[in-house]
């Protein structure tokens, strides 16, 4: 489990050098890199399915749940969890709301690749 991502439309802001990480998204990712590491979740090698389950209904906002998946994505790979996020390595991801969430739970299957 990993606290309520930060919108994609949020990450980033632009400045006078370019583009940077948004302050909210610098202190996500500090929240989340730690609840990561407490888990001490197995890395992954090779092609996986990514399933987030994000909580659903703490606001009342109306929410893309499309631009919640960047940023724990981003994620498990700046943690070395899975090798990449291309399509050599990500072949399937998965979305929904879930009421009995707090934040989003992500859950990474390997892919057993075909002999």
């Amino acid at each position: 489990m990993l606290p309520f991502p930060v919108s994609v439309n949020a990450m980033y802001s632009n400045g006078r050098s370019g583009r940077f990480k948004s302050p909210r998204y610098e202190a996500w990712l500090t929240e989340a890199g730690y609840a990561l590491m407490v888990q001490r979740p197995a890395k992954i090698k090779g092609p996986v399915t990514l399933s987030y389950e994000v909580q659903d209904g703490s606001d009342g906002r109306r929410r893309d749940i499309g631009n919640l998946e960047k940023g724990p994505t981003d994620l498990l790979v700046a943690h070395g969890i899975i090798e990449g996020d291309h399509d050599q390595i990500v072949r399937e991801i998965n979305l929904r709301w879930c009421r009995n969430v707090s934040g989003i739970r992500v859950t990474i299957t390997p892919i057993k690749e075909a002999a």
